[in-house]
């Protein structure tokens, strides 16, 4: 590598001279220095940086200037854009250095020409034809087909898997459409670019497909940057696993009946084999009734007593189409296609039908009112992990602001099987002793008790009084959230709910605002950027311990316990400490923010394991006192 890292970094380095108001910091020239030599030694290197470090820059300038093909993940497809966009054309002006970079998402992120047009066939009301013409026009001007470019879908519209195409239905290199293909050219892109920007079910789903042994989607690399490495646990659990949906039937008995119309109309057995497809999946969606739910396939066959009856003679009804499009396959590439994805479905419905034994898999339903997915997720995914990362003999930077526990990165390296890897750990450059308090208020009930979300409401009204709004309030739970919400709606400041509105619009409300308060659940725990005043106090209801009625939680649980392991301690307190971690990162954004960190649950001070979540954050002033959180604020209005 032919720059040193500090002649970037340092004090009257490029950044410096090229980005105004930029400040040096030590922990990002050393995490900049470590993922250089990664790079150049083929390394494994797991990197945890404090909020603030300037981690992208860090990682974007050694991969631009190492002369390798790197792919960089990312956990959300917002911040794919930000990097592609913002991050890497700045930094590549500011290097000079020519490098090429492409982004790449997963197909359902691309608009398909051929999807479109058999949409426009369809018989749709007025206002979705409307939109599939503007969607029309659209792709006409795009350069990407990236359906995030135009507002002319929202995420939930009907219309996006119609527009769009899955692993399933593409028809391929015999697509009428296959030289105008966005997904075609987004891969040719990747395939020639030196940095490509992809995001972490795009890795999984490559990875996932090597280990079926049905070849990549992704070109090949000389070196991996994953970034937000925290998420790539439950990513790769979820990639690794078996799902079949009621969405994925309707669609084949849908696919098929269009592809005899279209290619083999003297075969009306398609047509009736569908409709008797159709027939038994609406009487399983009946069996399994229309509540929100997630069960263990165990509890899900005890509860429902004819749901094993009801998938066996759906079972029966795939089997029964599958066999008539056997027939029917030689006809077109359409219809050898929904052959093909028949006896895929097939294969995943039989491990359901004959509960399978497996016991690295899970098996669970999950009911979404609409329709249910029945999904088969592997308790461990260390073992496929590190065996795939084995073949790709390359360079991996695993880095986040939240992988250690109490100091600790044990956790992550046993959940990903990492074999021997390089750590190093940097605490933010953010002065947490004078920029931050934490607020540990008494509160006399257990969180199991039910007048504890009364107390937490009390606790709010207080805090966000002396911070004059400004506050999120996160929550475990949409029923805490929603029991606090309506508790503390007469107060005099802007209040937003999560649900009321898409999370992109509520932020930007909350920085609008300058004085709101925003209650939110999961999504809101991370990924959150609010730098400023607008944000001065987050507000934590209680220790963020994941649902002990998830399916797959309960199950590995089950399994570590009856190994003799201890799963509290070796499972729920560490994912606990990564998103209390996340939460509070979302307090302190920059060097001048100033903010309280109120932490309500009194077992962080009454159990023995509160320790470990206090040794995991920041070194920050700790009060009791509500006087002190009134002082600081003070103080705080009054620079």
């Amino acid at each position: 590598m032919a720059m040193d890292m500090t002649e970037i970094f340092a004090e009257d380095g490029l950044l410096s001279r090229h980005i105004p108001g930029y400040s040096v910091r030590q922990q990002q020239i050393e995490l900049a220095e470590k993922v250089a030599d990664a790079l150049n030694n083929a390394d494994t290197l797991i990197a945890e940086a404090g909020t603030g470090t300037g981690k992208t820059f860090a990682y974007l300038a050694p991969a631009m200037l190492s002369g390798q093909k790197v792919f960089i993940s990312t956990g959300t497809k917002n911040l794919q854009d930000q990097l592609f966009k913002k991050d890497l054309p700045k930094l590549r002006e500011v290097l000079s250095t020519p490098v090429t970079t492409a982004l790449l998402k997963g197909r359902s992120n691309y608009l398909c020409h051929h999807r479109l047009s058999l949409a426009e066939n369809e018989a749709f009301g007025n206002r979705n034809q409307h939109t599939l013409q503007t969607l029309r026009e659209w792709a006409g001007k795009s350069p990407s087909g990236d359906l995030s470019e135009t507002d002319l879908l929202d995420e939930q519209s009907a219309l996006w898997p119609k527009v769009t195409s899955t692993v399933d239905n593409c028809l391929g290199q015999q697509c009428p459409d296959y030289e105008d293909c966005f997904i075609v050219e987004a891969r040719r892109k990747a395939q020639e670019a030196d940095i490509v920007i992809i995001n972490h079910h795009l890795l999984m789903s490559d990875m996932a497909l090597k280990v079926s042994g049905q070849g990549e989607v992704l070109p090949d690399a000389d070196a991996f940057i994953i970034d937000e490495a925290h998420q790539l646990p439950a990513v790769a659990s979820q990639f690794l696993g078996h799902r079949v949906s009621s969405h994925q039937l309707q669609e084949l008995s849908r696919d098929s009946i269009r592809e005899m119309e279209l290619e083999a109309s003297d075969m009306e057995d398609i047509r009736k084999a569908a409709e008797k497809l159709d027939s038994r999946l609406l009487q399983m969606n009946l069996s399994l009734g229309d509540t929100e739910q997630r069960l263990p396939w165990h509890q899900c066959l005890n509860q429902f007593a004819d749901v094993a009856e009801r998938l066996d003679e759906l079972l029966h009804a795939v089997e029964n189409l599958s066999e008539t499009l056997e027939l029917a396959a030689e006809r077109s590439r359409g219809l050898e296609q929904c052959f093909q994805r028949s006896q895929d479905l097939i294969e995943r419905l039989t491990i359901f039908s004959d509960n399978s034994q497996d016991e690295n898999l899970v098996l669970w339903m999950e009911n979404r009112g609409s329709g249910f997915i029945l999904h088969a997720t592997p308790q461990e995914v260390s073992e496929h992990f590190q065996k795939w990362i084995n073949e790709k003999n390359h360079a991996w930077v695993f880095t986040s602001a939240t992988l250690t526990v109490a100091g600790k990165f044990n956790n992550f390296v046993q959940q990903l099987g990492l074999d021997d890897p390089q750590t190093a750990s940097w605490q933010s450059p953010f002065d947490y002793a004078k920029q931050s308090l934490l607020y540990m208020p008494s509160i006399p009930v257990e969180p199991s008790h039910q007048s504890y979300n009364s107390h937490i409401a009390d606790i709010a009204r207080s805090v966000i009084t002396l911070s004059r709004g400004r506050t999120f309030l996160l929550f475990t739970s949409y029923k805490a959230m929603h029991e606090v919400a309506e508790a503390i709606k007469d107060m005099d400041f802007p209040i937003l709910v999560q649900g009321k509105g898409a999370k992109n619009q509520l932020l930007a409300e909350f920085r609008e605002h300058g004085n709101a308060v925003l209650l939110g659940t999961n999504s809101f725990w991370e990924g959150v950027d609010v730098r400023g005043e607008a944000l001065s106090c987050v507000l934590i209801d209680k220790i963020p311990f994941a649902s002990p009625g998830d399916p797959v939680l309960e199950a590995r649980i089950t399994h570590l316990r009856e190994r003799g392991g201890n799963p509290f301690r070796s499972i729920q307190i560490p994912s606990a400490v990564i998103q209390l971690k996340q939460g509070m990162g979302r307090l302190i954004r920059d060097k001048e923010d100033a903010g309280v960190l109120v932490l309500c649950d009194p077992r962080f001070l009454t159990k023995p394991y509160g320790k470990v979540f206090l040794r995991s954050l920041p070194p920050m002033p700790i009060s009791q006192n509500l006087d002190d959180v009134a002082a600081f604020f003070e103080a705080e209005l009054a620079v």
